[in-house]
């Protein structure tokens, strides 16, 4: 056994461990007397966290020497320094028995690495996973106990822009809100990611880390944070592995998007924008994911707005030898019956804008909506109104029954057989009443808001003058986004265009469905737009 080749592994695991010199000088002295040398080379210290250590750099060196016989001996201060997955562990221990390397711990019982003895080893490293997990978990169970609990936030760190006050309740705007601002006021007007970063660098505004140029996906995430209307959340992002790792990285280096838990007793000062503005960005965000044109040769100023009636799919944009392009309905397999599979893409376009300027420039437009529309609504709010108070009037004459009811059972002039059928039929009536109550409630609030946004048309024409008649592919494209456009494509192989003006998930307002070659009749229930809120 004279002069044969043994390497150390050393190895840390969380960051206050400062044990790595001591692991190797414990490890290089047990295999010593037992007659091995160690060269400086075969010598390994490594800091790793990661419960998967076939991923680390380090250990796959160790392993190569294990396979290729280079060493004879592995010198470790624990098992618990190996692998803490347990089918990780058995495969490493198998490998240094097929080519005979000895593993030498110096703390703890000796490994066992017969076929045996790889079994207790296995369910060793297994309790140590369970146990790993079961600490993460107890972390992550405390830093949620301290938000839903305590109401504080789970890491102290405040948003860009604002900063906590000595309680930790509340955010305080500080020197970096105006840039804030600018950035969810950038957007609302209809400028890109990309473009928000440059004005950004244009105004010598440097990034949270001081740096020059914004990266977008900090701009993304300072417009999805609910901060910018006044709700703070705790817990919005979760460490997670990667499902590919880019250069030898470890650990749980990427990141799940939570909605996060509110903490109401947290307070935003100065929020920057109301709740439906950011409901318009989330919206704006997805629709811009679904509609990237990845490596696309075009942009297709209609990508994502073209569906077929029959089954609601899309069109997709097709380049025509970079000279001319077309939106084709394509599907895998398809066989059915879309009697408009191709639609020629420069008509088709400037159809929809002609009909989106349109709606956005013409006066007749306006005043016809402004006029029967809002007739229309307040008629229906009087009918509403009296309906209203109809229901008062049977309620209170249901409860005037039940009172006389009930003075009848205690003078004994009605039977019980009587008196529970009576009152059976006043409770039946009774859940009647609040039910229509309800519902009328809620179609008057309906209406209310509705009557209230008819001005929005005018307003959105005055807040987006400035790209009416742009000819930036951005601008014109934005126009459409805000309108919410679709084209429909029949089944019977008409084509019809619809705008919508707010509206929320539950649907909105339809502004115009004609067809694309008719001249169109105006149908238009207004809702408040996110954008006629900026100032």
């Amino acid at each position: 056994m004279d002069n044969e080749i043994a390497a150390v592994w050393a190895r840390v695991s969380t960051e206050p461990q400062q044990t790595l010199d001591s692991q190797v000088a414990r490890s290089i002295a047990e295999l010593e007397k037992r007659g091995y040398v160690v060269p400086p080379e075969r010598i390994l210290k490594v800091d790793w966290t990661s419960l998967d250590l076939l991923s680390c750099p380090q250990f796959e060196q160790l392993r190569r020497w294990v396979v290729n016989k280079e060493i004879n001996a592995i010198g470790v201060f624990d098992r618990d320094r190996l692998q803490a997955k347990a089918v990780q562990r058995l495969l490493f221990l198998s490998d240094c028995r097929d080519n005979k390397v000895e593993v030498v711990v110096c703390q703890g019982p000796p490994l066992q690495q017969d076929s045996d003895g790889e079994w207790v080893e296995f369910g060793l490293a297994k309790s140590k996973e369970i146990s790993v997990l079961r600490a993460q978990q107890g972390s992550r169970d405390a830093l949620r106990e301290r938000a839903t609990i305590k109401g504080l936030s789970t890491n102290n760190h405040p948003p860009y822009g604002y900063e906590f006050d000595e309680t930790k309740t509340v955010l305080k705007a500080n020197t970096n809100w105006e840039n804030r601002s600018l950035i969810l006021h950038e957007y609302l007007k209809g400028t890109t990611l990309k473009g928000v970063t440059k004005v950004l660098r244009k105004r010598g505004i440097l990034s949270p880390k001081g740096r020059e140029y914004w990266p977008e996906p900090t701009i993304y995430l300072i417009l999805t944070d609910s901060v910018n209307y006044g709700e703070y959340r705790a817990l919005r992002r979760e460490s997670v592995e990667p499902i590919k790792r880019r250069g030898n990285t470890y650990g749980k280096t990427s990141t799940r998007r939570r909605s996060g838990l509110p903490l109401p007793n947290i307070v935003v000062e100065k929020p920057i924008i109301t709740q439906s503005q950011h409901e318009w960005i989330q919206a704006k965000l997805e629709q811009n994911r679904q509609n990237s044109r990845r490596n696309g040769k075009r942009d297709y100023l209609l990508r994502g707005m073209i569906y077929y009636e029959g089954d609601n799919l899309r069109y997709y944009g097709r380049d025509i030898r970079h000279i001319s392009w077309a939106y084709r309905y394509t599907q895998r397999g398809y066989k059915g019956d879309n009697p408009r599979t191709y639609l020629p893409g420069r008509k088709t376009e400037a159809q929809v804008e002609a009909k989106a300027k349109e709606i956005l420039t013409s006066n007749q437009v306006l005043e016809h909506e402004m006029g029967w529309r809002e007739v229309a609504i307040q008629e229906t709010i009087s009918k509403l109104d009296g309906e209203f108070k109809r229901l008062d009037r049977k309620s209170n004459e249901n409860i005037n029954a039940e009172s006389e009811l009930v003075n009848l059972r205690i003078r004994g002039k009605t039977s019980d057989e009587a008196y529970d059928r009576q009152m059976v039929l006043l409770l039946i009536e009774r859940k009647w009443v609040s039910e229509e109550r309800e519902r009328i409630t809620h179609r008057l609030a309906d209406l209310k808001k509705k009557s209230v946004s008819l001005v929005s048309l005018d307003q959105l024409r005055q807040q987006m003058a400035d790209k009416l008649f742009s000819d930036k592919f951005d601008d014109r494209r934005f126009i459409l986004e805000s309108l919410n456009t679709r084209v429909i494509v029949t089944t019977e192989g008409a084509m019809e265009v619809e705008f919508t003006i707010g509206g929320d998930e539950n649907g909105g307002g339809i502004v115009l469905s004609s067809p694309l070659n008719a001249c169109p009749q105006y149908s238009v229930v207004l809702f408040e737009h996110p954008l006629l809120a900026i100032r």
